[in-house]
């Protein structure tokens, strides 16, 4: 059975499940690996399972919007989004003005063919785009878009240091939820536990998305990670492992399960959906969590750069965000994947900014990163020549 958890100040209870869709995994997805009609199937087992819950994800992100989206509008035919709670997304990074939230929310809206959305999720927001937003007065845009009933409540996608939330939430205090990459390697990670501590103050509900890394955490898994694995009692597989992990930290309203990568056919959705039926966060004893860290630790070896993202480098006098195309590079080089690296190095524009060679940020750099070979390695690895994403 489905268990429901508090949905921070909103008279609502989530499911321990919910559902994420179009996702940026997806895009870089090879072509065989897309079975649309087992991918409709899969989605409304676990509605008809208890799930209430979908992101819709930003399926204009994709070279053919209308094909990547027909397996999602099918599965909510047939009376199965009124079983759901639905939210769409906006990219903050590309809006310069309140015109271009209206546009992104207007065009979502227009293609999933909705009246209105139950949730908004503003997307990519950390630093920098914050102050863009907050300087384009996005407190008033909230409540038109609230006001004109497009938008029921509105979410927040974060990624960067969690005393950044603070602020946040100062210019905009009903944010509906706070929405975080969580996985076993995003413990003290942007914003990690932090954001976790933080959220429970205000009493804003969390849901925790990539808990296996969009799977990668599944797949080319380090022969390191394998042996953990192999010595640790009780034996678990490394997906389960995963989910109770998220699942004991309290402040977590929902797990985010990716349809491409987690939940693609009815099968896989028993599977997962059984180690939710099995968890019971007393079972979570200090050799699990110890397990975690020792998983979280082989991962780390695997980076190229010991970079904590202490932003001693920034800013750039060019606006190179060095710190997140370092962890870029690290993800590429501990999953052994680099197609969603090169995708988000494109999407966030990293390659639109040439580098000038000034060397400050090696020089401020406390580990002595070569921050400026980093760049430059980056850009010929990932940027794509034309231009598009």
């Amino acid at each position: 059975m489905m268990r429901y958890r508090k949905f921070g100040k909103l008279d609502w209870m989530i499911s321990e499940v919910s559902l994420g869709v179009l996702r940026q995994e997806e895009i870089v997805a090879d072509p065989f690996e897309i079975n649309d009609p087992e991918r409709t199937e899969a989605i409304r087992y676990a509605i008809e399972q208890g799930v209430n819950y979908i992101n819709l994800g930003y399926p204009l992100f994709f070279d053919d919007p209308e094909e990547a989206g027909l397996y999602v509008t099918e599965a909510l035919d047939g009376g199965y989004r009124k079983k759901v709670k639905i939210a769409i997304n906006i990219p903050s990074r590309s809006a310069l003005s309140q015109q271009d939230l209206c546009y992104a929310l207007n065009k979502q809206l227009d293609f999933f063919n909705l009246d209105k959305a139950d949730f908004c999720v503003v997307d990519g927001v950390d630093r920098t785009s914050w102050d863009a937003l907050k300087s384009m007065g996005f407190a008033s845009w909230v409540s038109k878009a609230i006001s004109t009933g497009k938008v029921d409540h509105i979410g927040l996608a974060f990624h960067d240091d969690a005393h950044y939330l603070q602020d946040i939430y100062n210019t905009y205090t009903e944010w509906a939820f706070l929405q975080i990459e969580l996985s076993i390697l995003d413990h003290t990670h942007h914003p990690g536990i932090g954001g976790l501590k933080f959220a429970k103050e205000y009493d804003t509900a969390v849901i925790a998305t990539d808990i296996t890394k969009a799977g990668r955490l599944l797949y080319n898994v380090p022969e390191e990670v394998r042996g953990i694995l192999d010595n640790s009692l009780p034996k678990r597989v490394l997906e389960e492992r995963c989910i109770r992990w998220a699942l004991s930290l309290e402040e977590i309203s929902s797990i985010q399960l990716s349809v491409q990568t987690e939940l693609c056919i009815v099968d896989r959705v028993k599977r997962y959906f059984s180690y939710f039926d099995q968890f019971d966060p007393d079972d979570v004893d200090i050799w699990e969590k110890l397990t975690a860290e020792q998983i979280r630790e082989a991962y780390y070896a695997k980076r190229d750069y010991q970079c904590t993202a202490c932003r001693c480098c920034m800013p750039c006098p060019c606006g190179i965000d060095a710190p997140r195309i370092v962890e870029l590079i690290n993800d590429d080089c501990m999953f052994a994947d680099s197609r969603i690296a090169k995708f988000q190095y494109n999407l966030e524009n990293h390659q639109s900014i040439e580098c000038v060679q000034c060397g400050i940020c090696n020089k401020l750099c406390p580990k002595r990163i070569p921050l400026q070979e980093i760049v430059n390695i980056a850009n010929e690895k990932y940027a794509n020549k034309k231009g598009a994403i």
